[in-house]
């Protein structure tokens, strides 16, 4: 993108540019995939009342920069995080939602990330636990602390998760060093050193294994964030024990298909593989809900917010992972655009976007139709809407993460400013 377009200051108010996470990169995954048939209309969620819980006013509210409303902030612009324009900054927005937020509380997310990563690269049993493509966990690790801290990919939680409190998003930005690190652990047998050290990380996870003398700093480090989430549900939800659940299920999915015989069987595949039972969790436990993510009321809408997830980060990483695939550096490739090409038999990879592009907006206008539909059947509580409300802001900070981070476009990607 052409810096002189883009208008930094307007990505956020400007009261909250203190808290402004760096924008470095400006991502179109569409660019060569233009499709003038297809135009995204805007899906407005997330009203005032119904985002934030808020917490009691303090005196330091004012120094914040905060919003308050008859006492109380609004959700707008709250101690836990605050709305973002991307539209109105120039940066590409492939996309009709409307609402995106962003965390107060990255920095504190980044720093114990940062610390993990350290102590994984570190770690003697890590860099012992080599993965089939040849790189250890430990490399994995390093090679993630190359990138500038606030491009990393542990940035996740910073737009995903923006109604955390301080210590929530801490414990969320952990859990995605987790993910990170043990992604693809299918590949790793309990004969192996990759396998101990997944085995011993879902024990971990489990509350299998006490504090002894003898455990690594790293170790230490996963039972405080194991011992911490479980805290937290005794301060308000149960959604601390969720997140733990879903990662342990993701660290044990099974291995990839290579095939699919419909794009729903591969989007239903991708739910698991691209974790976002477990993201749903980390939404939950944002929140301090208690909600039943499981409940058959929100089984379309969740269905719906996987579908978008998963299409937009397929098609934010394809050039990335097709370069890779052919290069021989990852051994396949499982991917939206390529599966909708491979299916339809289509002679660019750009129709195969531009396509699954269309399903994303088309997923967007069901989206649309059952917030509606929710929300005039009156069939959810106070609870459930305020969590379906948060996983379309989730969905919409997917698409900015993706955007703004350096993890799919690249340095061609950079912001010259």
């Amino acid at each position: 993108m052409a810096s002189q377009f883009l208008k930094y200051a307007d990505v956020n108010s400007q009261e909250n540019t203190p808290w402004l996470s760096p924008v470095r990169f400006a991502y179109d995954w569409l660019q060569d995939a233009r499709s003038k048939y297809l135009v995204a209309p805007p899906l407005v969620y997330a009203p005032e009342a119904l985002l934030s819980l808020p917490d009691p006013p303090s005196d330091k509210d004012g120094a914040m920069g905060v919003a308050l409303e008859g006492g109380r902030r609004t959700s707008g612009d709250n101690a836990n995080g605050f709305d973002i324009s991307p539209a109105l900054a120039g940066l590409p927005w492939p996309t009709g939602l409307t609402k995106v937020r962003q965390s107060r509380h990255w920095r504190a997310g980044l720093r114990i990330s940062t610390d993990l990563l350290e102590l994984f690269s570190a770690d003697a049993l890590s860099t012992q636990a080599v993965r089939r493509n040849g790189l250890s966990l430990s490399r994995i690790a390093s090679h993630e602390l190359l990138t500038e801290e606030e491009d990393r990919f542990t940035k996740f939680a910073t737009y995903l998760f923006p109604e955390a409190d301080e210590q929530r998003t801490r414990l969320l930005a952990a859990t995605i060093v987790y993910i990170v690190v043990f992604d693809d652990s299918w590949e790793m047998h309990s004969e192996d050193k990759l396998g101990i050290v997944r085995d011993d990380f879902i024990k971990r996870l489990e509350g299998d294994v006490g504090d002894t003398p003898e455990q690594t700093p790293l170790q230490a480090l996963i039972s405080y964030t194991v011992r911490a989430l479980k805290a937290e549900d005794k301060v308000a939800g149960n959604g601390g024990q969720e997140v733990i659940d879903r990662l342990g299920d993701f660290c044990r999915h099974v291995p990839p298909q290579t095939t699919f015989a419909s794009l729903g069987d591969y989007l239903s595949y991708r739910c698991i593989d691209a974790g976002v039972p477990y993201i749903l969790a980390c939404v939950k436990f944002s929140l301090r809900s208690s909600v039943r993510v499981e409940d058959p009321k929100l089984a379309r809408i969740i269905r719906l917010v996987s579908d978008h997830v998963s299409l937009v980060n397929d098609l934010a990483s394809y050039d990335k992972e097709k370069r890779a695939y052919d290069s021989g550096t990852v051994c396949y490739l499982i991917n939206a655009v390529d599966v909708i090409q491979r299916l339809l038999a289509l002679p660019t990879s750009a129709a195969a976007k531009s396509l699954a592009y269309s399903m994303q907006l088309h997923v967007e206008a069901e989206m649309k139709e059952e917030l509606e539909r929710l929300v005039a059947s009156n069939e959810l509580s106070d609870e459930e809407l305020q969590f379906v409300h948060a996983a379309l802001v989730m969905t919409a900070g997917n698409v900015f993460y993706s955007v703004v981070s350096s993890r799919y476009g690249g340095q061609a990607a950079k912001i010259e400013i």
